[in-house]
């Protein structure tokens, strides 16, 4: 079995091949989360506050939910799209859009509205049209209880989206892509190594026969030929 020390020295010697393997899977997986997914993300926030005292997290949370389920409708979302400007099916919206019930978004509970667009000015038109419509459709809601019997007080914008920012999705492809042909490649060199046939020096001589080499003969052969 090869030591550490004689793997090492192989992957020095195969440095360009194991370089190249990580550039190439690397560049691809950049590459393609590039152009398939999603680059910019925005993010607004909502306050969602309750007209009674919740006790507890787990209270909290199940309000937000029953609001959202109340609020967030076929015909909300739709006009969400609209707003946003999306040409492409209600699918492929829905997969970009992330909200969240969150106990405490800076000022109290309510909702965390995520959305990935291919453009930074789309995904914060389409985070803020969910956020605007949210506090309308909550505002519909009066004081009409829910079904745990706590009705809204209000709800408000507490944060709107800016343009998108850059999501970092594409980049973490590309550093596991890397990673993996950093495997990928190690292992390569180290086959290539084992195939190989001659030594090309000392060291090479070294690994084979497992002893110090005390000293090497120059081959002169190929000179006297010529000469």
């Amino acid at each position: 079995d090869p030591s550490l020390s004689e793997i090492l020295y192989v992957l020095q010697r195969r440095s360009l091949l194991i370089l190249g393997v990580v550039l190439v899977l690397a560049g691809i997986a950049l590459f393609f989360g590039l152009f398939s997914e999603p680059v910019y993300t925005a993010e607004a926030r909502v306050s969602v506050r309750p007209q009674e005292r919740l006790d507890g997290e787990e209270a909290m949370l199940a309000f937000l939910e029953e609001v959202r389920g109340a609020v967030v409708t076929q015909e909300m979302l739709s006009e969400v799209r609209r707003r946003a400007g999306w040409e492409a099916g209600p699918q492929a919206f829905s997969e970009r859009l992330d909200p969240r019930t969150v106990v405490d978004t800076g000022s109290g509970p309510g909702l965390e509205i995520r959305f990935l667009g291919d453009e930074p000015g789309q995904a914060a038109l389409a985070a803020n049209a969910y956020a605007e419509l949210f506090v309308e459709g909550v505002e519909d809601l009066g004081d009409r209880p829910l079904a745990d019997g706590v009705p809204v007080a209000e709800a408000s914008v507490e944060q709107r989206a800016l343009p998108g920012d850059y999501s970092p999705r594409p980049l973490i492809y590309a550093a596991i892509a890397a990673g993996a042909g950093l495997l990928v490649g190690g292992a390569a060199a180290l086959i290539l190594e084992g195939r190989a046939s001659g030594w090309r020096g000392v060291r090479d001589a070294e690994l084979t026969l497992r002893v110090p080499v005390l000293g090497t003969i120059p081959d002169y052969s190929s000179k006297e030929t010529e000469g």
